[in-house]
C-alpha cells in the first residue's frame, strides 16, 4: 500500500503507458465535446477516448493483484467545512476512500485495472476554511501537501458540469453527485457505489486539466462531503494513525496528566445559542456527567476541558467533586489546544459523539475508553459499530442518556 506521506503525490511519467499524453483544457465548448465523445459516440470515436485516457504502470504496493496490466488515475474530490476537528472528518473520509480504492478490493477482473487514487481539496465558501485550514497545517504537518482551494474555481464547475452531462446528477456544484452512495453511513452502500464508480471508470475515463488549479480531475471523479465513520475507521485505522501525527510543539499548551480522566464539555449552548437545539447538540447536564464517571474511585483525577469556563464549567466542578474526586478545569484554549489535551490522555475521555474533536482524539490518541455519548432528547441519535481491528476494538463505549 501507498505510504500514506505521498497521498497526493503527481503521477510519474509513463513511456509504455497506452495512449499519448493528451490533455483537455477547460475552455468554451469542452462541456458538450465531452458529452458526445462518451455518451452519443462511442463507437465512432472509441480510438479517441483511448487515446485520452491516461494510464501508469502497475504500482504491486498499491494492490494485492499481481495480474493487473493497468492502473487508473481516479480523484476523490473532497468537500471541507468547519474548524479544525471537521475538516478531519472529512479529510480522514476521502484518504480512507483512496486507500479502499487502492487496496486491491475492487480489482476489475475483466480489463485487469486497478486504480490509483488522488484527493482534491475544495473548501466551504465561508471564511471560516481558512482557520481550520491554517489549524490543520500547524497541527497535521502531512495536510501541508494539499492546495485548499483546488476545486474552488469555475474550471472546476465546468468540470463538474461536464460529469453532470455524462451521468446526471444535479448540476449544481456539490448536489446530488454521481457515486452519491459513498456518502452514506452504511459500509454496504459506501462500496455499491465505489462498485458503481469503478465500472463506469472502466468504461469512459479521461484526465481533464483544470488550467486554474493546474492539476487534472478524473472523468468520473468521486465527490465525498461527509465525515469520517467507524467502519471506514476501523479498516484503516493504521493508515489514518501514521497521516495525521499530530505536531505537539506548534499546537500543544496543557498536557493532561497521566492519571488524569477527561471530560470534554464542548457548551454548544453558548458556543451557537441560536442553532445548538435544532442541530441536536444536546450536553449531559453536571448529574449525567458525573455519572458516566460512577465507576471511578474516591481520590482519582478528573480534567474538565472546555471552552468556556467560570460560571458554566462551576457545576460540574461540583458534582465531580461530591463523588469525592480531584478536579481541574482547562479553558480559555483555543480548538487546536483542546484538542491536544484530549489527544494526550492515557487513561478515559468522555464527551458528546457529535464532537469530532471527541472522536478524533479516540482515533489517534492513547486514552484507554473513550465514552461516547448522545442525548435521548437529541434529533440526532447515536450511530455504534463494533470495531474489529486491534487499534479500537473495544475502545469505544456509546451510551445514550436517558
Amino acid at each position: 500500500m501507498e505510504a500514506p506521506e505521498s497521498v497526493n503525490r503527481p503521477p510519474s511519467s509513463n513511456n509504455g503507458a497506452k495512449g499519448s499524453r493528451r490533455q483537455l483544457y477547460v475552455i468554451g465548448g469542452v462541456a458538450s465535446f465531452m458529452f458526445m465523445l462518451f455518451v452519443m459516440l462511442p463507437q465512432q470515436y472509441a480510438w479517441m477516448t483511448n487515446e485520452m485516457e491516461v494510464h501508469q504502470p502497475v504500482n504491486h504496493n498499491l494492490t494485492h493483484h499481481h495480474e493487473i496490466i493497468e492502473t487508473v488515475p481516479v480523484t476523490i474530490v473532497c468537500q471541507l467545512s468547519g474548524e479544525m476537528g471537521n475538516n478531519l472528518g472529512k479529510l480522514g473520509r476521502c484518504l480512507s476512500l483512496k486507500w479502499w480504492l487502492e487496496s486491491g478490493a475492487f480489482y476489475n477482473s475483466t480489463n485487469k485495472l486497478g486504480y490509483s487514487a488522488r484527493v482534491a481539496l475544495r473548501h466551504q465558501q465561508s471564511n471560516k476554511w481558512v482557520r481550520g485550514a491554517q489549524d490543520l497545517q500547524r497541527c497535521f504537518p502531512n495536510t501541508n501537501q494539499f492546495d485548499f482551494s483546488e476545486a474552488n474555481n469555475n474550471e472546476f464547475a465546468d468540470i463538474w458540469k461536464m460529469q453532470h452531462q455524462l451521468l446526471g446528477g444535479d448540476e449544481r456544484v456539490g448536489a446530488n453527485p454521481p457515486f452519491h452512495e459513498i456518502n452514506s453511513d452504511d459500509k454496504e452502500e459506501i462500496v455499491s457505489g465505489l462498485n458503481s464508480f469503478v465500472s463506469e471508470a472502466s468504461k469512459h475515463h479521461a484526465m481533464v486539466y483544470n488550467a486554474a488549479s493546474k492539476r487534472n480531475v478524473s472523468l468520473p471523479f468521486l465527490f465525498s462531503a461527509q465525515f469520517q465513520n467507524l467502519p471506514l475507521e476501523d479498516r484503516f485505522h493504521e493508515e489514518i494513525r501514521q497521516f495525521f501525527r499530530f505536531n505537539e510543539s506548534s499546537c500543544c499548551k496543557v498536557m493532561a496528566d497521566p492519571d488524569e480522566n477527561v471530560f470534554h464539555y464542548r457548551n454548544f449552548k453558548k458556543e451557537m445559542p441560536k442553532r445548538w437545539n435544532s442541530y441536536g447538540f444536546h450536553e449531559a447536564d453536571p448529574q449525567q456527567a458525573a455519572d458516566l464517571f460512577g465507576h471511578l474511585k474516591e481520590g482519582d483525577k478528573i480534567a474538565i476541558v472546555t471552552r468556556f469556563g467560570g460560571e458554566t464549567a462551576q457545576p460540574y466542578v461540583d458534582a465531580f467533586e461530591t463523588r469525592g474526586l480531584k478536579v481541574r478545569v482547562v479553558d480559555g484554549q483555543d480548538g487546536p489546544a483542546d484538542f491536544c489535551f484530549l489527544l494526550s490522555a492515557q487513561k478515559e475521555i468522555a464527551g458528546l459523539w457529535q464532537s469530532t474533536y471527541l472522536t478524533w482524539a479516540g482515533y489517534l490518541g492513547n486514552a484507554t475508553r473513550v465514552i461516547a455519548y448522545a442525548m435521548a432528547t437529541s434529533s440526532h441519535k447515536i450511530e455504534t459499530y463494533n470495531c474489529t481491528g486491534p487499534g479500537l476494538k473495544d475502545k469505544f463505549d456509546f451510551r445514550t442518556i436517558h
